[in-house]
């Protein structure tokens, strides 16, 4: 496998920005697994559970990670968190929110 390095890149170009609310594309899925996720504000990316352990960071906006009980506010760019596997949780957006999911 030959892989093609590219010059720099922007991840607000690798994700189409329409009008839905939440919007997530997968980016990276060689060994693991990295999705873009856009929330727009007061967007609720439902309840669900991830099938690994997975870190959600924090490119641009204000989200909230909760779980039954854990909840945690992402304010600053590049904070990050750490989803344990088989956990339900959702999260929200309190403004326009650009998000990278890692498994």
């Amino acid at each position: 496998m030959i892989i093609v390095l590219q010059s720099r890149m922007n991840l607000n170009n690798k994700i189409e920005d329409k009008d839905k609310p939440v919007i997530a594309k997968n980016i990276l899925r060689e060994k693991g697994n990295a999705t873009l996720i856009k929330l727009k504000k007061d967007a609720v990316l439902r309840e669900h559970q991830s099938m690994t352990n997975a870190m959600l960071v924090l490119l641009s906006g204000n989200a909230i990670y909760e779980e039954d009980e854990r909840k945690e506010t992402l304010t600053n760019s590049h904070d990050f968190l750490y989803i344990p596997q088989h956990v339900t949780h959702k999260v929200s957006a309190t403004e326009d929110s650009l998000l990278l999911l890692i498994q």
